[in-house]
């Protein structure tokens, strides 16, 4: 790991000094310091302060966080103005240094050089919440994320939380790839289900297993949790996960999950590594255990503090029609429930990003070099070629340059060219794919 580790801060050195804040986020090649900052801003705002896991009942003024990968300060900066103490680190010498000019004025960040493998000058159970994004997705080893992993688990309360991102795409075109600091070694969710196993964490979920923005949440138990009787599952409410009142589960597309509301469940104890949702005798593990979200919650009303939800994922390949399902705990299974479980339908093609063809900034022009644009999309397959694939901007429809599968993100991309009278100006864009049009992505084309 020493070799990775070395490699690791001698590329990043020089990242940060060729353009940091375009290998920090590669929006767009020329950034200002508030268009940089602002990237920070909202999504902070979206992986931190929006998740009730991290902020319900909590005080976050009180709180200590420690933020692994900080760069030049993006996000740390907004983490200072939420949390009452910010400790940041980097394994890049010149990034931390950027960094500590640009958070001078932030008496509550305090920043460290690490040598990428762990966290040796940080206590152990002093933190409160861990956080990483796009850190993770750049080490060249798994060894390396465990080694991480295993340290921060260390400096964490008990009953403290880590949430980290990792690219998680799980394909042999991603695993035959070459590695290095750039394109790092996939961390699947068996891997994320071994490092809260090896390093006794409590698994509360994995979302996004499969994709390049895979996110995990850990908590530490506590050291003397209080001693509990053993009690069988009961399965209390089920329903649709984005919609409790919805008991018919899609097994295709985005609503393809499943929420299960148990009692006799240890709060304390039940994760997402230990609990098991049995579909017709088949065994599924949970991407979610825990605390009742808010609409949750409110279907199942009464009391709720002794109830743990459990989402299940819910893939093509599950059986249809009703089906039998039951929840299994350390201490025992339950009763079954009937379900139905929909046919699966076909997907519809999902954008995840529309970038120009020069230095894949999101900066698209009308006209010009970054008129020539790429879109990349989820829930295509391997027959999508140029004849099966349109890309639309506003109401003219396109045939691509080319369509290819590009493993690093585990997407395909089209690339076309804007149309000679397209205006600058908002544009939507749509991919087609076959007979499946996608939900519409917004462009401000430059002109």
């Amino acid at each position: 790991m020493r070799n990775f580790t070395d490699i690791m801060k001698s590329d990043w050195d020089d990242r940060a000094r060729e353009n940091a804040k375009w290998y920090i986020h590669t929006g767009k090649m020329d950034q200002s310091d508030e268009e940089f900052d602002a990237t920070g801003k909202s999504e902070i705002a979206k992986f931190v302060l929006a998740d009730p896991a991290i902020t319900r009942g909590r005080d976050l003024k009180r709180l200590r966080m420690l933020e692994i990968g900080c760069g030049i300060g993006r996000m740390t900066k907004h983490l200072a103005e939420a949390f009452g103490e910010v400790h940041a680190t980097d394994v890049s010498t010149e990034m931390v240094n950027k960094a500590r000019e640009r958070m001078r004025d932030y008496p509550n960040v305090f920043l460290y050089e690490t040598n990428g493998m762990d966290f040796a000058a940080l206590p152990s159970d002093y933190f409160d919440l861990i956080f990483s994004v796009y850190v993770f997705q750049h080490m060249p080893d798994v060894s390396i994320t465990h080694s991480n992993i295993r340290d921060a688990c260390r400096t964490l309360k008990p009953g403290g939380l880590l949430k980290f991102h990792v690219c998680a795409v799980d394909h042999e075109e991603y695993a035959r790839m070459p590695k290095d600091t750039w394109t790092g070694a996939a961390f699947t969710e068996a891997e994320i289900r071994r490092a809260a196993r090896e390093n006794n964490m409590r698994l509360m979920s994995v979302l996004g297993s499969g994709t390049m923005y895979c996110w995990a949440t850990l908590r530490k138990p506590y050291r003397q949790a209080p001693a509990r009787p053993a009690s069988r599952p009961r399965i209390e409410f089920f329903g649709r996960s984005d919609a409790p009142e919805i008991k018919a589960i899609p097994t295709s597309g985005d609503d393809a999950s499943l929420t299960i509301v148990v009692s006799g469940a240890d709060q304390n104890e039940a994760d997402a590594n230990n609990v098991v949702v049995e579909i017709n005798g088949q065994d599924y593990s949970p991407h979610y255990t825990g605390l009742l979200d808010e609409n949750y919650a409110e279907a199942v009303g009464g009391a709720v503090d002794r109830l743990v939800q459990i989402n299940l994922g819910i893939k093509a390949k599950a059986p249809h029609g009703i089906v039998s399902a039951r929840v299994k705990t350390v201490d025992g299974k339950s009763d079954a429930v009937s379900i139905e479980f929909l046919k699966p339908q076909p997907v519809i093609p999902k954008i995840t990003l529309v970038s120009n063809c020069i230095d894949g900034g999101v900066d698209v022009h009308a006209r010009g070099d970054k008129a020539v644009f790429r879109v990349f999309a989820s829930g295509l397959d391997d027959s999508a070629t140029p004849d099966n694939v349109r890309v639309h901007v506003n109401r003219r429809i396109l045939k691509p340059d080319s369509v290819s599968f590009i493993p690093a993100n585990g997407v395909h991309m089209a690339v076309a060219k804007m149309p000679e009278e397209i205006a600058a100006g908002e544009a939507e864009i749509r991919l087609q794919f076959s007979d499946l049009v996608s939900l519409p992505a917004k462009v401000n084309l430059i002109g």
